[in-house]
C-alpha cells in the first residue's frame, strides 16, 4: 500500500542524531509547490537542534497559515484576507478606492455582526438568504452591496478550495422600488440654479457657476469635470478628454485616478458647445499658466469634490431647490440629448457609461467622431 503523502504546509517525523560534538534534527516538509523538502537544523543538544528545526518548521509554515482558508475558517478571517486583497487592487488602480471603502464599511455594519462568527462550511444559501432578508427591512441599497460583500469573500474562500459552490449564488434577486425616479432639470429650474449661484459669492468662490456650465456640456460626474486639467482641453479642436476623477480614499487623501476602464487617453473625447468653449477660453485667461486644473482650488490644486457638493447642497438649500444634487445635471444631458433623437450609442459615450460590445470599446475606442452632440446642447443654455 502506497504511503500517504504529506498535506501541503505540514512535515514528516523528525529524526535526530550525534555528529561530532553537536546534534542535528531533521524532517520532511511539503512546500506549497506539492514538492517534499528536506529541513535540518542544528545544535549544542538534541533538544537544543530538535527546538531549532521546529522553529524554522513553525517559520516556513507561517505565510501559509497567514492565507490559509479551510471550511472551519472564521468568516471574520476570510474577510480580513478579501478586504486585503481588495485594498491591494486599489493600490495598484483596478479597483476604485470608493467601492473599498464602501464594501468595507458594510462589512463593518451589516456582515460581520451576523456572519462574523460563523466558519465557511457554516453559511450556506439559507443563512445568507435570511440575512439579506433582515438587511434589506432597513435598506435595500444595503442588502444588495451585502450580497456582493458576502458573494466577494465566499468566492474567496471557494477559490482556496474550502467551498466547492459559492452559496451566495442562489440568493434571490434584491429588487426594490425606487424612492424617486431620476429627473431632469426643466429650462425654469436650469435658469433658476444658474442664477442662485451667479448671485452667490460663496458659490462664485467655490466655481460653481462654470463647473455647472461644464457639467451640462459634457454630462460628466462632478468627481470627473473637476478632474478635468488644462493639459485634457483643446480649444483649437473644442473638445475634452474626460480621462480622469477625483477620488478621496480613508487614510490616503485624495487621488486622482484614470475614469475609464482602459486608462487610454482619447478614449473619452468629448466635443464641447461653442458657449463652453467661450467659459474656458475666459478661464484660461485668468488663471496662472501652471496651475494644472481647469478649476483649482484656492492653492492651485485639485478641488476635493466632497466639499464642492457640500457648498452645492448649501446654495441648493438657500435657493430652496428640493433635492437637486450634481448628477441631476448628469441626467439633463441625457435626457436632452434623448429628446433631440440623438442615437443611445452616442448618449453612452457622451456619458461614459458601460460599453455597447466589446468590438466597439476594444476596437473601435469609445470616442465621439462628430460634433452631434455638441450641436444639440448649443441650446442647453440659451433655453436658461
Amino acid at each position: 500500500m502506497a504511503r500517504q503523502s504529506l498535506p501541503l504546509g505540514t512535515y514528516g517525523k523528525v529524526k535526530t542524531w550525534q555528529d561530532g560534538s553537536s546534534w542535528i534534527a531533521r524532517a520532511q516538509y511539503r512546500d506549497l509547490d506539492g514538492v517534499v523538502r528536506p529541513v535540518k537544523r542544528r545544535g549544542k543538544s538534541q533538544a537544543a537542534a530538535e527546538r531549532s528545526l521546529k522553529e524554522a518548521l513553525r517559520d516556513r509554515q507561517t505565510p501559509l497559515k497567514d492565507s490559509e482558508v479551510a471550511p472551519g475558517t472564521k468568516i471574520a478571517k476570510v474577510a480580513e484576507l478579501w478586504l486585503a486583497e481588495m485594498e491591494t487592487l486599489v493600490d495598484e488602480g483596478t479597483r476604485s478606492p470608493g467601492t473599498y471603502d464602501t464594501y468595507k464599511s458594510v462589512y463593518g455594519t451589516h456582515v460581520k455582526p451576523v456572519l462574523g462568527s460563523l466558519t465557511v462550511r457554516e453559511v450556506t444559501t439559507p443563512v445568507v438568504d435570511r440575512v439579506l432578508t433582515t438587511i434589506k427591512k432597513k435598506s435595500s441599497s444595503r442588502a444588495r452591496t451585502a450580497k456582493i460583500v458576502i458573494s466577494g469573500i465566499m468566492k474567496y474562500a471557494a477559490r482556496h478550495g474550502a467551498v466547492t459552490v459559492n452559496p451566495v449564488r442562489e440568493v434571490g434577486r434584491i429588487d426594490s422600488t425606487p424612492k424617486r425616479r431620476p429627473r431632469a432639470m426643466t429650462a425654469a429650474e436650469r435658469k433658476q440654479w444658474l442664477d442662485a449661484v451667479e448671485s452667490s459669492e460663496k458659490a462664485r468662490t467655490w466655481d460653481l457657476p462654470d463647473l455647472t456650465r461644464m457639467m451640462l456640456a459634457t454630462g460628466c460626474r462632478i468627481g470627473e469635470c473637476l478632474a478635468i486639467g488644462w493639459s485634457d482641453v483643446d480649444l483649437e479642436e473644442e473638445t475634452v478628454d474626460i480621462a480622469w476623477r477625483l477620488v478621496r480614499r480613508s487614510g490616503a487623501g485624495l487621488s486622482r485616478l484614470s475614469s475609464t476602464k482602459t486608462g487610454v487617453k482619447g478614449e473619452r473625447l468629448i466635443p464641447l458647445p461653442s458657449w463652453a468653449v467661450g467659459m474656458l477660453k475666459r478661464r484660461r485667461a485668468v488663471i496662472a499658466p501652471e496651475t494644472a486644473p481647469i478649476f483649482p482650488d484656492s492653492l492651485g490644486g485639485w478641488r476635493d469634490p466632497s466639499n464642492v457638493r457640500r457648498v452645492w447642497r448649501e446654495i441648493r438649500d438657500d435657493a430652496e431647490m428640493g433635492d437637486l444634487v450634481s448628477h441631476t445635471l448628469r441626467k439633463t444631458v441625457a435626457s436632452f440629448l434623448d429628446d433631440a433623437d440623438i442615437s443611445t450609442r452616442k448618449i453612452s459615450d457622451q456619458l461614459g457609461h458601460a460599453k455597447v460590445s466589446m468590438t466597439q470599446d476594444r476596437y473601435l475606442g469609445r470616442r465621439l467622431r462628430d460634433r452631434q452632440t455638441a450641436d444639440v446642447l448649443e441650446n442647453v443654455i440659451d433655453e436658461v
